[in-house]
């Protein structure tokens, strides 16, 4: 077990780690406290670590107590990531871990925190008013993709059955980083080829389907590779070497194993999440119904599917082509003119 501990600093973190995972969170302000334990309580794991380490930064970065922040503050971190590096999306991320921080202080303790600095409350509910969050405007995201070549040499560089399975289930069944580590036997059931996710980003479950190709990895894995080895272990994937051998693989093991073949083959622009945009965007062009895949991918927002259908222009151009088909203009044009005109 490690214990990190920030001390130089008015507002002072401790984040406890054990088997290079975070296991507690704390600080020297109850305030603070209170959020930090209704993230871990009723968020994701990765949302409770997240929000931590951004809260973290940002008290780094402006050395006051919560009740001293002001909207100036705000922007002086804002301009100190951005020279710093940090991208839009990074630093629209940290705001909202301040901001949500500060919608909990203002229930936690109206008379000391009575307003949010990054995205102040209307004063008139309803009424039309101009945005004053402090949020930078990001133009929409289209996820990226992996085409089919570097696929197929991707997973030609792969030498076990453990880590082919690993890649068909973010890429195929369109499975998170997070969840495919955190798959243990019971939540696999063999008749339908399904795998039952019990905790996910949004904190609902759901259930995922894996193809034959899936299925039939799946088992060569299990026959050929985890055999009798760790009975105790209920992970189904499971590091074989090293320190960790016998322990559930970690989200680091596996981005870590993606980056070592993706250099190898001059693949570097690949990474763990790139595999489940590319199965989504697979569903998505091949007609699936959408709130199916939205059901599958775990997705609330009936808008999340969008970014997925302008991924190129090819697409819209071969559905455009496929819409029209059914229409018959060209009779139109064979009408004479009026007036007689040539």
């Amino acid at each position: 077990m490690t214990t990190n501990a920030s001390s130089q600093s008015v507002v002072v973190f401790t984040v406890v780690h054990e088997r290079g995972r975070v296991t507690a969170v704390s600080t020297n302000l109850p305030e603070l406290n209170h959020f930090l334990d209704l993230l871990q309580n009723s968020r994701a794991y990765n949302t409770w670590v997240s929000y931590a380490h951004d809260l973290q930064v940002f008290f780094r970065t402006i050395d006051k107590l919560p009740e001293a922040i002001t909207r100036s503050d705000c922007l002086a971190f804002m301009k100190q990531q951005a020279e710093s590096g940090c991208s839009s999306a990074t630093i629209n991320r940290r705001l909202a871990a301040l901001s949500s921080l500060f919608n909990e202080l203002e229930l936690f303790d109206p008379d000391r925190f009575p307003r949010n600095p990054v995205t102040p409350r209307q004063r008139y509910p309803g009424a039309r008013q101009r945005s004053q969050s402090l949020y930078h405007k990001e133009a929409e995201r289209v996820p990226d993709v992996v085409s089919e070549a570097d696929l197929r040499t991707f997973f030609g560089a792969l030498r076990s059955w453990r880590d082919r399975t690993l890649v068909l289930l973010m890429w195929i069944s369109c499975l998170r980083v997070s969840e495919v580590v955190a798959v243990r036997f019971q939540d696999i059931e063999c008749s339908r080829r399904s795998v039952h996710i019990p905790v996910t980003k949004g904190r609902s479950a759901r259930t995922v389907f894996m193809d034959r190709s899936t299925f039939a990895a799946l088992n060569r894995y299990l026959e050929e590779e985890r055999k009798a080895l760790f009975p105790d272990v209920d992970h189904v994937f499971v590091a074989f070497k090293g320190k960790a051998r016998g322990r559930p693989l970690t989200v680091n093991a596996v981005q870590k194993m993606i980056h070592y073949y993706a250099d190898k083959h001059d693949l570097t622009h690949l990474h763990a999440h790139l595999f489940r945009h590319t199965g989504i965007t697979q569903l998505v062009q091949q007609g699936m119904l959408e709130s199916a895949i939205r059901d599958m991918v775990g997705h609330r927002s009936p808008d999340s599917l969008s970014p997925y259908l302008h991924l190129c222009d090819t697409f819209v151009e071969t559905e455009f082509e496929r819409a029209q088909a059914a229409l018959t203009p060209s009779a139109w044009l064979d009408a004479p003119l009026p007036g007689g005109a040539p």
